[in-house]
Formats: C-alpha cells, sequence, structure tokens
C-alpha cells in the first residue's frame, strides 16, 4: 500500500535530524543507546511541530518554541523514568552513563532544533553552524560541522526531488468563498494548444471510470505535494476539498488506496473529501473513516428538491460531514439556500466546477 508523501517526507526527516546527532559523538561505546535517545526526541519533536501530538501538554493553540522546550523535557524525563526501571539490569557504570547520555543528547538535540527552526541557506550554512554551537556547551568537532553541512545539501537535493513540478498535469484550485482558504480542487492536463477534434477525445477519455480515479489519485499525489511545499517553507495551509463522483466511492479497493495516500493527521486536517449523502449514508465502512478523522463534504444536487429545508436539517443532523457542497440547483432557491443555518455543518459552498 502506497504511503503519503507527508508521512514518508516526516519519516526520512527524523532519520536526517537523528544523523546531525549522531555526527557530534566521537565516541562507540554505548552508541545504540545514544541512537535510542536521540530518535526519541526527534520523534517527539516532529510530531509535536508537524502533527501537535503532544506527551506532557494537554491541548496547545500554537507550537511555540516554549511549548517545544517543554515537551522535550517531558522526553527527557520519560527516558529517566524508562532507565529507572531496568536498574537493576545495569551496572552501577553504566546506569550512570546513560544518565548522562539522556541528558547530554536533550542538549544536543536542542541544538539541532535550533537548527532546524532557522532560516538556513547555502549562502548562510556556515555562519549559523557557528553561532549555534557557540552558544552550546557541546564538544563540536571541526568534522561534524562538515558533516552537518553535506547533510543539509543532501536533504535539499531530497526535498527538490519531493517537489518536483509534473509537468504532464498540474492542480486547479479554484476559492469557494472570498476569503481564498476554502478551496475546490481539480486536476488539468498541462497541455500545449490542441485542435477541437483532440481536445473533444481528451475529454471523451476523462470520462472514463478508470481514468477518473487516477485523476483523483493524481490529484491527491500533486496535493501532497503541494501541502509538503507550504509545510517546509513554513506556511500557512488552507483546505482543500476534492470531489469524488459516486461511481468512484462504489469501488472500495480503489478507495482504500486514496485513504492510504490521506493517511496523516496534517493531511486529514487540511484535505476533505466530497461524497453524496447517500453514499456515505449507506457505508459503514466509510462512517468509520470519519473516526479515524478523514474529514467529509456532502455532494448535493438540490435541482429536483422541493422542501430545502427538510433535506438541508437531514444533511446536518447526520453528523457524517464537515461541509455542503451545493453542486446544482434552481436560480429561484439560491436565496433560500443561502439563508440556511446549519447547527453541525461548518459551512455551505457552492460548487464552482463546470
Amino acid at each position: 500500500m502506497s504511503k503519503n508523501l507527508i508521512t514518508k517526507y516526516l519519516s526520512y526527516k527524523k532519520k536526517r535530524l537523528t544523523s546531525y546527532g549522531l555526527a557530534l559523538y566521537s565516541v562507540l561505546d554505548y552508541r545504540p543507546y545514544i541512537i535510542e535517545c536521540l530518535q526519541k526526541y526527534m520523534n517527539n519533536y516532529i510530531e509535536v511541530i508537524y502533527h501537535q501530538n503532544l506527551e506532557t501538554l494537554d491541548k496547545i493553540e500554537v507550537v511555540t518554541r516554549e511549548v517545544i522546550n517543554i515537551e522535550q523535557e517531558g522526553m527527557r524525563l520519560e527516558l529517566l523514568d524508562d532507565l529507572a526501571t531496568r536498574e537493576i539490569l545495569e551496572t552501577n557504570e553504566g546506569y550512570k552513563k546513560k544518565q548522562e547520555i539522556i541528558n547530554i543528547t536533550k542538549e544536543v538535540v536542542q541544538l539541532i532544533i535550533s537548527f532546524d527552526q532557522t532560516n538556513v541557506t547555502e549562502q548562510n550554512i556556515k555562519e549559523v553552524i557557528e553561532r549555534l554551537t557557540r552558544k552550546k556547551n557541546i564538544p563540536f568537532r571541526e568534522s561534524a560541522k562538515t558533516d552537518w553541512i553535506k547533510a543539509w545539501q543532501e536533504t535539499k537535493k531530497q526535498e527538490a526531488k519531493l517537489l518536483e513540478v509534473k509537468e504532464n498535469f498540474m492542480i486547479q484550485e479554484t476559492p469557494y468563498q472570498e476569503d481564498n482558504t476554502i478551496k475546490e480542487i481539480t486536476i488539468l492536463p498541462h497541455l500545449k494548444q490542441l485542435e477541437m477534434y483532440k481536445k473533444s477525445l481528451i475529454e471523451r477519455v476523462y470520462q472514463e471510470e478508470k481514468i477518473t480515479y487516477e485523476k483523483i489519485k493524481l490529484s491527491i499525489i500533486l496535493l501532497n505535494q503541494k501541502i509538503l511545499k507550504r509545510i517546509i517553507e513554513k506556511k500557512k495551509l488552507g483546505t482543500y476539498i476534492i470531489n469524488i463522483p459516486e461511481r468512484i466511492w462504489l469501488n472500495k479497493e480503489n478507495m482504500k488506496e486514496l485513504f492510504s495516500l490521506l493517511d496523516d493527521k496534517v493531511l486529514k486536517e487540511h484535505i476533505v473529501l466530497g461524497i453524496s449523502y447517500n453514499a456515505l449514508i449507506n457505508s459503514k465502512v466509510y462512517q468509520e473513516k470519519q473516526k479515524e478523522k478523514f474529514q467529509f463534504a456532502c455532494l448535493q444536487d438540490f435541482t429536483h428538491i422541493n422542501d430545502i429545508p427538510t433535506k438541508m436539517d437531514s444533511i446536518d443532523t447526520s453528523n457524517l460531514f464537515r461541509y455542503l457542497i451545493v453542486t446544482g440547483y434552481k436560480e429561484k432557491d439560491l436565496q433560500e439556500l443561502q439563508n440556511q443555518e446549519p447547527v453541525n455543518l461548518k459551512a455551505i459552498l457552492f460548487s464552482k466546477e463546470g
């Protein structure tokens, strides 16, 4: 099963940051334990800043350096507690040495976090490393500085590969509202000007179920890429809605793969899947996905709905949907639709597709 791009990147980043820490240790004694501590500190840091998964604090509004420091201190105390439970199995020298490793490794990780939180460029990387190492009472060998620079350069290359633009296709973002934060996502072929009959052929092919599925899959992959780029650049994320035709939802295996591509907390918070009311109401499998924090928008055509308030109420009170996407309506009903005030739905939006 395919992993989504965010999961791959964060796994790679945890390993890379751990390698920064290992570059500072010249001794081979206790190396497995040093790696174990580094990995736990780094996992804590990444989960806090990207997923806001907290182990010490209950709830936060924004991840700040203070929050990161509190969580890192919580990890230090957890490592010391874990070591204490194994005290009887350790020699006196080994126990004291591991206590020392836990405390020193936290200082090392704070240095790495400062580096990761700094806007590092090819031009300033040496200066940044020199400035950071002067602030910490940590032995920092010249060879370690060289290793850091090489590792950082390799990271930049890997990020560039992950974010490489696909030339044949592009995602189109169409804002639902004036505030520009909620966008409808569609995928378009990035093609040169075509003769009319060729355009018509492409449009007909695009209507085939298999092609429709592949378009949706590709739009999710490209959206993964876009969100990852904004994460790397530390930019704000919006809400992206991908409307999926009902015939695609009927294929459980295909949908299983799409869910896999979205199986990350960041993606679940910022990507919403459009589904018809009946498709979700009649599927326990997809309703269970809501418990896994996947979000849904109800795709509803109101063209043939006579009792709009009743239909709206059934959608709203189902508690299955985050948004309502109006895909069609009679002009005379527009005002009534706009005047609806749902309780559970976050917003009523009007599709821009077509």
